[in-house]
């Protein structure tokens, strides 16, 4: 057999787990074995890169939600209107999750249940701050925008978790449900979020702050 280029292994390793998580829909169920036997290495060359499965797993996540990040990005249009980039936005996110069904599936419809291996994160069962989410970071930024257009977002945190809700329940719709044409998808997205942007009712917005601050 002959060697691999440097670097060439890690990556083998990176690109086997990430089919795995997509072919299996659970972690628990991707062992190392199972990684090393697709790849064709021994299990201490898997550890030289990975010191444990826990940082093996969040390298392979955080690998795809900087790719969906990249392709949410490069499918949105900037505009100088914050609201019509809003709903381009929706449109990409929709739009990648008819067309990466496995991949949306593993990131977003998965109950993950790893342990972070880095040190200093936030407490187990935190919401997460979605400026440093790849692919809501820039839902977030969208937001601020039209906020400082002055169109009534209230929390933009708030309105982002709202508005994902929303877009993520027909994202659901289009990969459980794929007979339904995406076109009629977007046309009900669009119009379950046409209202989504009008000032919290009384005491939501602090109890928004509570919740994801």
């Amino acid at each position: 057999m002959s060697r691999r280029p440097p670097g060439q292994l890690r990556a083998d390793i990176l690109d086997a787990t990430i089919e795995l998580l997509r072919e299996r829909h659970d972690p628990a169920l991707v062992s190392v074995d199972a990684v090393v036997s697709a790849v064709g290495c021994t299990p201490p060359s898997l550890y030289y890169y990975f010191p444990t499965k826990d940082h093996l797993l969040w390298e392979a996540c955080r690998i795809q939600y900087e790719a969906f990040a990249a392709d949410l990005e490069a499918m949105t249009p900037h505009s100088e209107d914050p609201l019509a980039e809003l709903r381009a936005r929706g449109d990409a996110y929709l739009t990648w999750a008819r067309t990466h069904p496995a991949s949306y599936r593993q990131l977003f419809m998965t109950t993950m249940r790893l342990r972070d291996p880095r040190p200093d994160t936030a407490p187990v069962g935190a919401l997460p701050d979605l400026h440093e989410v790849p692919g809501l970071d820039g839902l977030v930024a969208n937001l601020e925008r039209a906020a400082g257009a002055g169109h009534p977002v209230g929390d933009p945190t708030l309105a982002a978790f709202a508005l994902w809700g929303v877009v993520h329940g027909f994202a659901c719709l289009s990969i459980t449900q794929p007979d339904i044409p995406l076109d009629v998808l977007l046309a009900g997205m669009h119009r379950a979020t046409a209202g989504a942007l009008a000032p919290e009712a009384s005491g939501d917005e602090d109890r928004g702050r509570r919740v994801v601050s």
